[in-house]
Order: C-alpha cells, then structure tokens, then sequence
C-alpha cells in the first residue's frame, strides 16, 4: 500500500516520503489532451452569438449557468456511486455465472484511502485504487470485476448527455483533441472511453496474466421534476431528499490501449 488518497484536499501522495513522484489522477491526466476550455473567454463568445441560447446574457450569468449545471452532476454524482459502493460492500459475495465472487472491500483509515496490493485476485472491487509508478498516475474506477481469466470495468457517469461526436462549426470542422489523440473526436464519450483504458492498462500491467474483458460507461438518467429555462433538468426527489434514478443505459467502450501507451509516452517526453 505505497500510494493514498486524501479525500479532504483529494490528493494523491507516496506513503514513502523518499518517493518524488508527482502522482498525477487518471481524469487529469486524460484531461491532458481535451482541447482547451476557457469558461470566460467562452461567455463572452457565447453571450454576443446571436445563435446561441446564451445570447444577450451577461458572461457572468452565462458562467453561474454553467456552474449549476456542474453543480447539479457532481452532487447527484456523488449520490450515486456512494449508493453503489454501499450497496457492495454490504455484502461479502456476489454471483457470476453461477460462481459466487468475493467483494473486495477498499481500505480507508480515516479520511485516507490506501491503495490495495496492484496484484488481483478473482473478484469484485468497488471503487478500486489503481496507480502505475513508472508514469506517476493513479486514479479510482467505479467498479473492476475479475472473473477467471478476464478484466471487466464499469464506470457511472451523470452527466447531461454522452456525446459521441466533437463540436462541428459552421464550416463542417470537427474539434478533435490532442497530441497522440488527435484523431479523436474531442467529446466525453472518447474522454471516458480513454479514462476506462488507462484504468484497464494500468491493471493488465500488474496482472499480465489477465485479459482485458468488457469496459462499460454506465450512465445514469435520474427522474425529472422539470428543466431551467436553459434545458438543464432539475432532479426529482424522494422523501428523503435524494434524486430518484429513472434509468441506467449502457455504452460499452473500446479498450484504446495503443492511445493510453502514446499518452503516457508524449507526458514523459514532454515532462518539463
């Protein structure tokens, strides 16, 4: 357990204070080769756009918008996979194919996660904590299932809409994103399908005996009480205060291992 997380200022650190490493997450790392996002610059862009459904506004009501919209996703989000993660961890065995499966539970002192042994054993490992030293990331998947011989990871996303496809402007260009992912569509389906196959590389490197199964984005449509007048939705609640999940539907990802080993590569190589 050389690598932890502290959830206070959701940092990553070596328990060996002789260890120099500058972990980086594997959202950040990811984040890397997205194209560039000025929320200010943005606003201003968007509120003179006459096309635009933040026309007229001013820049700042345009940014406090935006605000609540990550607001509202990182809140139900957060909902979500603790939900998950109590839900699995309440039990000690889960069935696959008639087998019954351990659940691997995280370790948390505190408010300090450890990092388990990177070598797994058949199982299901919710919220598990992966790092790969040799390239300083580390990060959290959802969900890893390991079944006889094969990986299967399962994310939950929340966020408004999964899109598959970059921004096209009004001369027919797609936006794609960066460096060794460039020709990627720069949206969040290739955003999470890249995250889910860091998480698998860096687990396949530790277990070379394994092999890479399915890798799923699992995203999560939660009940609707109605929408801001910008289209957002505004969340239904249970008695209790909670959103109420309407319905999950499934994306399965590619493994983009070629992408993830060419990432890792230029971040070395450009490492100032």
């Amino acid at each position: 357990m050389s690598v932890i997380f502290k959830a206070e200022n959701h940092k990553y650190e070596s328990l060996d204070p002789n260890e120099r490493i500058d972990w980086i997450s594997v959202t950040k790392f990811v984040g890397m080769f997205k194209q560039p996002f000025d929320p200010v610059k943005q606003s201003i862009k968007s509120s003179k756009n006459p096309r635009s459904k933040w026309y007229g506004m001013s820049p700042e009501d345009i940014q406090a918008q935006w605000a609540a919209e990550a607001d509202r996703a990182v809140t139900a989000g957060s909902f979500y996979h603790d939900q998950r993660e109590s839900d699995l961890t309440s039990i000690d065995t889960i069935q696959r194919s008639g087998v019954n499966i351990p659940i691997i539970k995280p370790v948390w002192e505190g408010g300090v996660k450890h990092a388990p042994d990177q070598k797994l054993t058949e199982g299901i490992y919710p919220e598990h904590f992966v790092y790969l030293k040799s390239a300083g990331i580390c990060g959290q998947s959802d969900r890893v299932e390991v079944v006889k011989d094969s990986v299967d990871i399962i994310d939950y996303k929340t966020n408004k809409e999964i899109k598959k496809a970059g921004f096209t402007n009004w001369e027919g260009k797609v936006t794609k994103m960066l460096g060794p992912c460039e020709h990627l569509d720069d949206c969040n389906f290739n955003h999470y399908a890249l995250q889910l196959s860091t998480y698998m590389y860096i687990i396949l490197k530790h277990n070379p005996r394994y092999r890479p199964g399915k890798m799923w984005l699992h995203h999560i449509i939660f009940e609707k009480e109605g929408e801001d007048k910008f289209g957002n939705p505004i969340n239904k609640k249970d008695t209790r205060g909670e959103p109420i999940v309407k319905t999950v539907v499934p994306y399965e990802v590619p493994y983009l291992k070629s992408e993830v080993i060419a990432m890792i590569d230029y971040v070395k190589t450009n490492k100032k």
